[in-house]
């Protein structure tokens, strides 16, 4: 989640400036350390393509839980969980994601290849940001992060096709 647009939200539901920071920062050192050691044996034993798969169904999963705490309120212990979660998938999903565009990339080109596939999947990313605070006036919280996953789901369908869920060999 971008981190102005974070800010809001926890602001929004009720949450002190207070608890946003230390909530914040001592979630996210512990999270951002065990995805990368965790995701990286994880990613190791079953794959790309099944991480792809597994990773992108906990950050669907992680944006769902925010519509959640739109609506239960601002409880401490639910920020530290979901945020914990929020942190730990976008790592394995970045992680996972990095390694698939690595994975299809021409041995002799692989830095501008590389560098080209990463900058274009930012693209839809940078657009969609410019609309948030639009959406989030005409809907509300709850349903701007139902409305959130909605892209999810087309890259969702096409992974049967880039990256079958095969057997381990």
């Amino acid at each position: 989640m971008a981190t102005a647009l974070a800010s809001k939200f926890f602001i929004d539901i009720g949450f002190s400036l207070m608890q946003i920071g230390v909530i914040a920062k001592a979630v996210a050192f512990w999270t951002s350390l065990a995805d990368g050691i965790i995701g990286g044996i994880f990613l190791v034993k079953i794959g790309i393509a099944r991480g792809l798969w597994i990773f992108g169904v906990l950050q669907i999963l992680a944006t769902i839980g925010f519509a959640w705490l739109a609506k239960i309120g601002p409880l401490p212990l639910a920020l530290g969980v979901l945020y914990g979660f929020e942190t730990f998938a976008a790592g394995l999903t970045l992680a996972t994601f990095t390694a698939y565009i690595a994975s299809t990339t021409d041995p002799r080109y692989t830095a501008t290849q590389f560098a080209l596939f990463t900058s274009l999947a930012a693209v839809p990313r940078t657009f969609a940001s410019a609309s948030n605070g639009f959406i989030v006036v005409q809907t509300g919280w709850f349903e701007y992060f139902l409305i959130c996953v909605a892209p999810s789901i087309p890259g969702m369908l096409l992974l049967p096709k880039i990256a079958p869920w095969r057997p381990q060999r």
